[in-house]
């Protein structure tokens, strides 16, 4: 049954979990892999990752799912990992988002509450009736046995449910990274470690983990690899999911929502403004949504092609709305040494002013680069970092920008 728009204000912000649109198609192909199996889920930022695991957690609570999952019982919950300066404050994130667990699977906590009680003194989480103090890092040996005891509890639990129940960690990758840069990485290795080892026991369970970030994980681990010999695999026989861009009809779904909040569109050429949109913005829903924000603040709500046209201009050209597209040099800046940053910026600059896509050899003749392997391994990093997409053609390998919209601002603004 088609569905009917509603009116959405356009925002670059948060957005009701009820209101988030489209990724039907993405939520069907995760909850399908999730019956088996965990999932990393990596792209930029601003590509909707948060807001699809949201929307996932959200029709999974709900009730919400297509037929064709009512007999998995799904349930998820969604954490956000960004901010949480130490193991200490990640557990008390955890365990405040027990009460979903105790109303899902009427789970008695009092032996995890009592088991916690004898570990902490001093009282400062409110779980239930329980009160919970964690002070790390001299109380860091028990948060182990908390987080396992915990997890134990609600694996049980569930499966007498006879489900599968959805641990969403999200920017899981961005606060192991920042732990590194505090010089906590003792910390962060010991939690993959165990993330890996109660992901392995309880997945049998039906217990399933979705990590998420911008930055990936490939990034985190291979720099922990490196500066500290650490060999642990916490996303060993973990599938990796990346997040496609939204679908024309999904692209003019959101946009006749953002037209009933206040925008003026004429009938005659309204399907062609809006493939003008889709177009320009690449698919991406944020890019959309900054689309429609400058046509109400600069263009008087007026929706033609010529005004998305001057709203993309703006886009592209105008500073102010840059801090989006800053990641792509922040990425490059922050997680990867001086020569093969200093590497990837020069392949960047060049496949951004080509038109069509560009092959290896070519690319390593016009650069100059003494060390091919070198270069073919920063492409295969930016290949796999989702800047450029990549075609076999004759056996040889060409290279372009993964989203058009990202070309065409480096060109302008880097090259």
């Amino acid at each position: 049954m088609a569905k009917t728009p509603f009116p959405l204000v356009p925002t670059i912000g948060t957005i009701p979990e009820g209101q988030i649109i489209g990724r039907e198609d993405d939520i069907v192909k995760l909850l399908r892999l999730l019956r088996a199996q965990s999932i990393s889920v990596e792209e930029m930022r601003r590509m909707g990752k948060s807001l699809l695991l949201l929307k996932l957690a959200y029709l999974c609570n709900k009730g919400l799912l297509p037929d064709e999952f009512k007999k998995d019982n799904f349930k998820a919950k969604y954490f956000s990992f960004q901010g949480q300066q130490d193991l200490g404050q990640l557990i008390k994130l955890l365990m405040e988002g027990l009460e979903d667990f105790k109303d899902w699977y009427q789970i008695d906590f009092s032996k995890t509450y009592e088991f916690v009680r004898g570990i902490f003194a001093a009282p400062e989480i409110s779980v239930g009736e329980a009160k919970i103090h964690l002070n790390l890092p001299e109380y860091k040996k028990s948060w182990k046995d908390i987080f396992f005891k915990t997890l134990e509890d609600i694996s049980t639990a569930q499966e007498k449910a006879d489900g599968r129940l959805i641990l969403i960690f999200d920017e899981l990758p961005i606060m192991l990274w920042e732990w590194y840069k505090e010089g906590k990485h003792e910390e962060a290795m010991e939690l993959l470690d165990i993330l890996r080892e109660r992901r392995q026991a309880l997945e049998k369970k039906g217990i399933r983990f979705i990590y998420c970030g911008s930055i990936g994980i490939k990034v985190v681990l291979n720099t922990f690899r490196k500066d500290f010999k650490y060999t642990g695999e916490p996303t060993n026989e973990m599938v990796e999911f990346n997040l496609n861009p939204f679908s024309e009809a999904e692209s003019n779904f959101l946009c006749e929502c953002f037209i009933l909040s206040g925008f003026k569109i004429m009938e005659e050429g309204k399907a062609e403004s809006l493939k003008l949109v889709y177009n320009l913005s690449n698919g991406l829903p944020f890019y959309m949504s900054t689309l429609f924000n400058l046509l109400a603040t600069d263009f008087n709500y007026q929706v033609d092609e010529a005004t998305i046209r001057e709203a993309y201009r703006l886009i592209i050209n105008d500073p102010r709305h840059h801090k989006a597209f800053k990641q792509l040099i922040d990425r490059l800046e922050i997680y990867y040494p001086d020569d093969k940053k200093d590497e990837m910026i020069k392949l960047l600059n060049l496949i951004s002013r080509q038109d069509d896509f560009i092959d290896e050899d070519s690319l390593h003749t016009q650069l100059d680069i003494d060390n091919k392997e070198s270069l073919k391994e920063s492409l295969y990093t930016l290949y796999g970092d989702h800047y450029l997409v990549r075609e076999l053609r004759e056996g040889k390998r060409f290279y372009f920008f993964k989203y058009p919209i990202f070309k065409e601002w480096w060109k302008i603004n880097r090259a």
